[in-house]
């Protein structure tokens, strides 16, 4: 036993044992205990964009491309600080960064449903963002020693549909939350669940080894990468407010490139980077973050912008409006059976046609869908066929990329893998309120852009998974 009074345990990334199919119980209880972390940040994530517009009406002053510094500030925290907390599992312990993540996330909820000022609420949502940085870093890495290989893609798919259950949970319990009292109880709901999961993690989650001969931070790096990431969701944010030829803008951009060719060269030559370059020289997962990049950047303008159709375009009430986001992510949970499948099969053909699919729904949108309230026509049909395209591909995407990686490598993939996921995220929704411009500009002509663009990402990932070996 450690201090923590916790087992250690082997990370095999084969699974390889003497009973190579078996599961301990310990296992299984990790598993729930981990998925159970990442729906409640899941769920924050929903309800805080079917939030989202009565967070404007409480705030009526400030702008709304400030504002949206509630949802990218938390993507841009979490997005920054995930490769860190992955190296800081590596060299400290996994099960510590995880708990730690997690207290962190929910006790900052607090702080954040209590916010007087939206300078206070941006705060908040970016000290949440830093905490799920620290969950979600280490969640996959520790669970995947636990399975064999033939349990993993099981294991990957409860884990991804607990997250889809978060997807599917968080925009009507918190429309519910926003209906009964306001806004800022859709921000407590997961606090009971945090605090549950952080006493059993305590007793039942296993700590890793620590990584072997692991060099310190690179802190030079860090910050670099840092400000390539919020500098350019920032260009991208003010760019409607400010003029993309204004001073602020051009030079934000212009610095966020210099920062990413800077950080780029920080990893190739520093002595212990940040991120180890040669990660990119696995093709599976090359081409799977890569799909992934347009993937996240779709359904992230999704979220954000489905609520603000349906109740701001269509005139529903916060229930109504999370309640129809929800049929969308309760489609998508076909993503055990289809996890399970591509671990015999392969990952490459349910990931391009799931993003065929869920391109498809979003086109019957664009050509289906007007200022007329019906939701129970082309609107209905669009968003079943998207979310079954989208399940398909959220969960199976994860595997893809991490798949073929050795094991001393796998907490820093995964943190990679998902540091790419959030800035594909803050960018999402950083084009999204550039598109749709001031809250009194809306229309339906405006969202038909975005549906394109959500379109136009899933449609990407279809195209440049192609090249991805047909089975592992």
């Amino acid at each position: 036993m450690n201090r923590s009074g916790s087992n250690r345990v082997d990370q095999r990334w084969s699974g390889s044992s003497s009973e190579p199919d078996r599961v301990s119980r310990q296992s299984w209880l990790s598993l729930a205990l981990v998925s159970s972390a990442t729906f409640i940040i899941i769920l924050d994530l929903m309800a805080a964009n079917v939030a989202f517009p009565f967070i404007e009406d409480e705030f009526i002053d400030t702008p709304r491309s400030t504002l949206a510094w509630a949802l990218s500030g938390n993507a841009i925290a979490a997005a920054a600080l995930l490769l860190v907390a992955g190296r800081l599992g590596d060299r400290l312990g996994r099960r510590r960064i995880f708990l730690t993540g997690l207290a962190i996330f929910t006790a900052v909820s607090a702080i954040t449903a209590s916010a007087p000022t939206a300078g206070v609420l941006i705060a908040a949502r970016v000290g949440q963002g830093a905490g799920a940085a620290m969950v979600t870093s280490t969640a996959i890495a520790l669970l995947l020693p636990l399975f064999p290989a033939s349990k993993q893609g099981l294991a990957v798919g409860i884990w991804g549909t607990t997250a889809s259950a978060g997807a599917a949970a968080g925009p009507t319990l918190g429309a519910i939350a926003i209906e009964a009292v306001d806004w800022r109880w859709a921000f407590l709901i997961n606090i009971p669940i945090g605090l549950i999961v952080l006493a059993l993690g305590r007793r039942v989650l296993a700590e890793t080894e620590r990584a072997e001969g692991a060099g310190p931070i690179d802190y030079v790096g860090t910050v670099v990468g840092t400000a390539a990431i919020g500098l350019l969701t920032f260009g991208v944010l003010q760019g409607p407010r400010w003029g993309w030829g204004s001073t602020g803008v051009v030079a934000a951009l212009v610095i966020a490139a210099a920062a990413s060719a800077a950080f780029i060269l920080r990893c190739m030559h520093a002595a212990s980077p940040l991120v180890d370059l040669g990660l990119f020289g696995h093709r599976t997962f090359s081409l799977a973050n890569l799909s992934q990049a347009g993937t996240q950047l779709a359904i992230n303008a999704w979220f954000f912008t489905t609520p603000l159709f349906l109740i701001n375009v269509w005139g529903y009430s916060a229930l109504g409006g999370g309640a129809a986001v929800a049929i969308g992510m309760v489609v998508s949970f076909v993503s055990i059976p289809v996890g399970h499948w591509s671990d015999r099969h392969g990952y490459r053909g349910v990931l391009s046609l799931g993003g065929l699919i869920a391109a498809a729904g979003m086109l019957v949108w664009v050509f289906g869908v007007d200022d007329t309230p019906d939701f129970w026509s082309l609107y209905l049909i669009g968003l079943v066929i998207f979310g079954l395209g989208a399940g398909m591909v959220g969960i199976v995407v994860t595997n893809a990329a991490l798949t073929d990686l050795p094991n001393q490598d796998l907490g820093m993939g995964n943190a990679v893998f998902q540091t790419i996921r959030r800035m594909g995220g803050a960018i999402g929704v950083a084009i999204a309120v550039a598109l749709l411009g001031g809250r009194t500009n809306e229309s339906v002509d405006a969202f038909r852009n975005v549906w394109l663009l959500i379109a136009g990402g899933y449609f990407f990932s279809a195209v440049v998974i192609l090249p991805y070996p047909k089975k592992r």
